[in-house]
Parts: structure tokens; C-alpha cells; sequence
């Protein structure tokens, strides 16, 4: 048995010594020509290098997934690039409700931010959403017409109803945006009502909702306080004011 020669890894440089292939015993003796040292690398890359090589490709696999999933819940490119907390312009009018936003627990937290259009609402609702996804938790995010939309889309049979609303009782984190914006009916407010109940009597948080609405005006305008009662009970409401940040 000859001694192994030392190769060099390509990429890091170290020496790898090749590997020694036992040979084929007939009767106790080696067959001729069996019983070599092998190379251990691959395209000139030693063992350890390619493992590295493979979890930083998974690695980049796992990070695509991510925004590709991210993009599809907040909605498209733009909300995906720009609805970061690094990206909010912290201001007199709006700091308690981003010291909300940062800090918010999705497992002992509710909240409802309200005020006029262009303050940051929604921003502060996605950049919440996307910390809570990129630490591993299931979240739907959308507008309350959107939410009935897919409730009525996924019951097909009105016995599976209550399975459609449970997904939204069950979810992480729900963040309703724009609520209190265009139609509402009695069904809109049946099912909105079982969705915060079911998640308040389960002892679920986990609720952001944005609108341009106090709860004393929300109640006026549905002409019915059930809805913002819930809201009262179960979040803490944070009024956010400041100029309209698109016309500046």
C-alpha cells in the first residue's frame, strides 16, 4: 500500500488527502488492479466546500420562497419594497403608534390605529405583518371586502361557512386595512363579528386594523356599535395624525 497523495481544494486551497480503496480479497489475496487511492474532490472542490456551497444554495432557495410568499400577502412589489420599518418617517403624530407597531406581540396584542388618509396606517400594519411572517408566523393581510370575498369563495355550502371564518380565527395574525371603507351589510358585519369573537373568546390576539375612523365613528357610520364594541374591548387604539405624506 502506497502512501496518499495531497490534493488542493480548488476553492479554499487546504490540502485533501485522497482516499484509500480497500482491494478485492480472492481467497485472501488481492485481485490485480483493485486497491487504489481515490480523489476525494469534485470538480476540483473538496467535501466540505461543496457542503457550504449547498446550504448557501438552500439558504437563497428558503430567502426566494420568503419574498415570493411575502409579495403575494402584502399584495405586489411596491408594499413589499417600501412598507418596511426602516422606510417610516417617525414623527410627533405618529410615534406612539410605530413604538406600538415595533413592539407589537401577536401572542398578547390587539390594535387599532385610525386617522386620516396618508399618515402611515397602512405602512405600520405591513411592516408589522412582515416582521411577524419573517419570524415564522402565518398571517393574512387584507381589506374587509376582501376577507368576505374569500369567505364566501371558500363555502361553497353554507355548512362550510363556519370552517372559512375559523381559518381567519385561526390565523397568527390578522390585519384588517381600510376598515369601514365602501359597502356594508348585515352579512359583512355577521361575519366580522364571529371572526373577532371567535379570536377574543379563544383568547387569540394578533389583530391589527387600520381605518380613517375612531370607533365612535365607525359605530355612527355602520349605524350599529356591535362591530366597535369589539374593536374597544379587545384592542388598544391609537389615534395617528400628521399631513397626508402622499401630497407632500
Amino acid at each position: 500500500m502506497t502512501f496518499p497523495r495531497s490534493e488542493i481544494c480548488g476553492r479554499c486551497q487546504a490540502e485533501i488527502a485522497q482516499e484509500w480503496v480497500p482491494p478485492v480479497l480472492c481467497g485472501n489475496r488481492p485481485l490485480a488492479g483493485t486497491g487504489r487511492w481515490n480523489t476525494r474532490l469534485e470538480d476540483e472542490v473538496c467535501p466540505s466546500c461543496r457542503e457550504s456551497a449547498a446550504q448557501a444554495q438552500s439558504r437563497e432557495v428558503r430567502k426566494l420562497e420568503l419574498k415570493r410568499r411575502l409579495v403575494e400577502i402584502m399584495g405586489g412589489e411596491k408594499p413589499y419594497r417600501e412598507f418596511t420599518f426602516s422606510h417610516y418617517e417617525i414623527a410627533a403624530g405618529n410615534r406612539v403608534a410605530f413604538t406600538k407597531a415595533s413592539s407589537f406581540n401577536p401572542e398578547a396584542d390587539n390594535l387599532y390605529f385610525w386617522g386620516p388618509c396618508g399618515v402611515g396606517k397602512t405602512h405600520l400594519a405591513y411592516a408589522t405583518a412582515r416582521r411577524c411572517f419573517e419570524e415564522g408566523r402565518s398571517v393574512a393581510l387584507l381589506k374587509p371586502s376582501e376577507l368576505l370575498r374569500q369567505v364566501r369563495r371558500w363555502a361553497k355550502e353554507p355548512s362550510e361557512e363556519q370552517i372559512a371564518i375559523d381559518r381567519f380565527v385561526r390565523v397568527d395574525v390578522l390585519v384588517l386595512d381600510d376598515f369601514g371603507i365602501g359597502g356594508d351589510t348585515a352579512y359583512a358585519r355577521q361575519i366580522l363579528q364571529e371572526i373577532f369573537d371567535g379570536r377574543d373568546y379563544a383568547d387569540r390576539t394578533g389583530v391589527i386594523v387600520t381605518s380613517k375612523y375612531s370607533l365612535s365613528q365607525l359605530a355612527q357610520k355602520l349605524d350599529d356599535d356591535t362591530v366597535p364594541s369589539r374593536l374597544a374591548g379587545m384592542c388598544h387604539v391609537v389615534e395617528i395624525a400628521g399631513p397626508d405624506r402622499r401630497l407632500l
